[in-house]
């Protein structure tokens, strides 16, 4: 039998200094768990967060992904008032208080497997981390906030302060990290090669193919040929039709 805890993930910096970074709750022995690292939960083969997937954690993820745990995390964080709402009496009861806690979420979090699993859409609220995540998500993110801070400079351009050597900085910068985006998105993408061909990208195509691996790794529909031009619309390609 898998062993499962539920972990609240949104550490508070401004706690007491002694306090643990990460609350988890184990149904099975009905009891909380605080920990300064989310690796110190490998006696656990299952491990679910509440969702927010903050920088510090992708190695302790990668870590335990690359053990064998498995890591899924919450994908629909704007129900969370409706969760504490639906499970009022029994996180009252459980924590002796309804307003938010670390303990409470992870508590919440357990309830909102349970009720999933009666419902049989566990996949709908709860969506696997794999080694493709871990690998390229903070990439993606350092590429998002690079992009941001290259239109900051260029739009201080506009009004007459001189950036050229800023701006040619944070190009370099940006097109360094896509370029190791889509090197490791073609090694751990499988298809990612064919379903770039057949979309009209090419090799030097560094941009298209950023986008294309984001595209992979945020939306899970589009995880082969077929289903990628599907997505876009696309129903021919290369003289080819698709079977629908």
């Amino acid at each position: 039998m898998s062993r499962r805890i539920f972990v609240d993930t949104a550490w508070n910096p401004k706690k007491n200094k002694n306090s643990k970074k990460y609350t988890g709750y184990d149904p099975d022995k009905d009891i909380f768990i605080e920990v300064n690292s989310l690796t110190e939960l490998k006696d656990y083969d299952e491990i679910y967060l509440d969702s927010p997937l903050f920088p510090n954690m992708w190695r302790q993820l990668r870590e335990l992904v690359s053990n064998g745990r498995k890591i899924y995390y919450f994908t629909r964080p704007w129900k969370w008032r409706e969760v504490r709402q639906r499970f009022r009496e029994d996180l009252k009861a459980k924590t002796g208080r309804v307003s938010k806690t670390d303990k409470g979420d992870a508590f919440l979090l357990s309830k909102v497997y349970e009720l999933s699993l009666i419902k049989k859409n566990t996949k709908r609220y709860f969506r696997p981390l794999t080694i493709v995540d871990i690998e390229l998500r903070p990439l993606l993110m350092r590429e998002e906030v690079l992009y941001k801070n290259l239109q900051r400079i260029r739009n201080a351009s506009i009004i007459g302060v001189d950036v050229e050597s800023d701006v040619e900085m944070q190009e370099k910068r940006l097109k360094d990290v896509r370029r190791e985006i889509v090197d490791r998105a073609i090694k751990l993408i499988l298809g990612f090669t064919d379903i770039a061909k057949n979309l009209g990208l090419d090799s030097e195509d560094i941009n298209g193919l950023t986008g294309l691996a984001e595209e992979l790794v945020y939306n899970r529909s589009t995880s082969s040929y077929s289903s990628s031009v599907r997505f876009h619309g696309l129903y021919k390609a290369k003289g080819k039709m698709l079977e629908r």
